[in-house]
């Protein structure tokens, strides 16, 4: 019995390490997984910035299912996305758009200040940073190659600042006014 104890305890402490682990994400299946995982795991806030909405992703209903029950289980969570204008991609995102519509507390959607923004190679990746600990970052958001940390590292504290310089310069989008967002 104490050898069937040991075992399990070893699973356990395997399971956790993958979950703590650095994940390279190699496309669509890899994204959806990595975006779920994050979301599950967000206690606060969520930070995304993406130069490209990728219906795949962000219209997947798991990772909507995903966002709404966290929001849901944890009223008071925040998700702030930085997304480009919302004609380039509403009527290939239904989803996310009524996800915007019921959630407009929780859910804030902006885009960049094309004039403002500083000009920076990292904003031609999309990331996204849970509670100033987890990063999940696609260096190509087309094909959605990338990487995932569960940890918080120097990367991710750059990229949570530039986030924060984008989002101050950002603004509604026009697009979505007319929705309420």
């Amino acid at each position: 019995m104490e050898q069937l104890l040991f075992a399990n305890d070893e699973v356990t402490a395997m399971a956790d390490d993958d979950r703590n682990s650095t994940m390279v994400l190699d496309g669509l299946d890899d994204g959806r997984r990595a975006l779920r995982e994050l979301i599950d795991g967000m206690r606060r806030t969520l930070y995304l910035y993406t130069p490209l909405v990728r219906p795949e992703l962000y219209n997947d209903p798991e990772v909507l299912a995903a966002i709404r029950n966290r929001v849901v289980s944890q009223p008071r969570v925040r998700l702030h996305l930085v997304l480009p204008p919302a004609r380039d991609w509403r009527n290939a995102c239904p989803g996310l758009v009524r996800l915007g519509e019921r959630l407009t507390t929780a859910l804030i959607l902006r885009t960049p200040n094309r004039q403002e923004t500083p000009d920076r190679p990292e904003l031609g990746q999309a990331f996204a940073i849970t509670d100033e600990r987890a990063l999940l970052r696609f260096n190509d958001p087309r094909r959605l190659f990338g990487v995932y940390e569960p940890r918080p590292t120097e990367q991710m504290k750059e990229l949570l600042e530039l986030f924060r310089t984008v989002w101050s310069r950002a603004q509604a989008d026009p697009d979505l006014r007319w929705l309420g967002i």
